[in-house]
């Protein structure tokens, strides 16, 4: 997401305010919208997983801890429920995975040359260093990290896939022109190509039952949410753009409810779309400043809010919480 952002900021800034504050026409209603969005103070984790806390309101915006020192990307909770942020330093500066304790306050777990995108495994936080080409394996207690790969490009974004393998895209650019290739690494290292079609990918999350890939098209006239069909046996089918979200700039980070609600994260506008399993969106939120990638609670944090990261904003870094009312897929 960091490639062309300052480039194509000033237009889609435009843009992003003739979106702002207005549901876009024609699109029905998804389970569990509405809600004044808004601000609230203190940092705070809500309920547990045994149901959705009450401190939120849905499409609520809340900060959920201390600004971090440098602006933020990546975002993932490991199956323990801790919770990881990317910090992205100037070069020549290491980026940073940092890990977000329960009081707001945040640790320095492990650094790396680059670190955007990130995704938990069993065997550590999995993440992308697009100034690199790097895919990195981190270990999040040691903080030591090893590269599984060098995929070469601008890797923006990485996803676990359900037979235990990585996806990873990528929105830049080749002489003007978007690539729109994912590919597939194997924890052996063995890097091919997934799937191609998908313009500008940058975002992804699987559908519940693992046979769509639902994948972010950043920037250009076919940026919106596409959908990839996939195989019993994990390969991917023809990809199709799903829906244009009303136009809204920027689409970045992705998630999905334990409804099949997917969530999109319109970076510039500072909103997030939540997109019903037949295709119909309305904003969900907004006031969520440059909101970049997204996750929802798990652990000790509320199961049925969605944690989001800040890439740019121009208030102190900031790590946002934003109510949803419905629980993510892992509870």
């Amino acid at each position: 997401m960091i490639r062309r952002w300052i480039l194509v900021a000033s237009t889609l800034l435009i843009l992003a305010g003739c979106a702002t504050g207005s549901e876009p026409a024609g699109t029905g209603g998804a389970p569990g919208a509405g809600g004044a969005p808004g601000t609230a103070g203190a940092p705070g984790t809500g309920g547990t997983a045994a149901g959705c806390a009450t401190d939120i309101g849905v499409g609520e915006v809340q900060p959920f801890a201390m600004p971090t020192p440098t602006r933020t990307e990546g975002i993932t909770f490991d199956a323990a429920g801790r919770l990881f942020v990317s910090a992205l330093a100037d070069d020549p500066d290491d980026d940073q995975l940092l890990e977000v304790m329960l009081d707001g306050t945040h640790e320095v777990a492990a650094e790396a040359e680059s670190i955007l995108g990130i995704a938990s495994h069993p065997t550590g936080i999995i993440a992308a260093g697009i100034r690199t080409g790097d895919i990195l394996r981190i270990d999040p207690d040691t903080g030591d990290s090893e590269v599984i790969v060098n995929v070469g490009d601008e890797p923006n974004f990485v996803v676990i896939t359900p037979w235990d393998t990585i996806l990873v895209s990528d929105d830049g650019e080749d002489e003007g022109v978007g690539r729109e290739t994912i590919r597939e690494v194997t924890f052996d290292g063995d890097v091919s190509v997934w799937v191609e079609g998908v313009p500008t990918p940058n975002g992804m999350v699987f559908s519940l039952d693992g046979r769509t890939l639902y994948v972010a098209a950043t920037f250009g006239v076919d940026r919106g949410l596409w959908r990839v069909p996939v195989s019993e046996d994990g390969l991917a089918s023809v990809p199709e753009k799903w829906t244009d979200l009303g136009g809204l700039p920027t689409p970045d980070g992705v998630a999905i409810d334990s409804e099949g609600n997917v969530y999109v994260a319109a970076n510039i506008a500072g909103q997030i779309a939540q997109v019903a399993p037949d295709g119909s969106f309305t904003v969900i939120a907004e006031g969520v400043e440059t909101v970049a990638s997204l996750a929802f609670g798990r652990g000790e944090r509320d199961p049925c809010s969605i944690y989001a990261t800040n890439l740019f904003g121009d208030a102190p870094p900031q790590l946002w919480r934003v109510g949803i009312g419905i629980p993510g897929p892992e509870q």
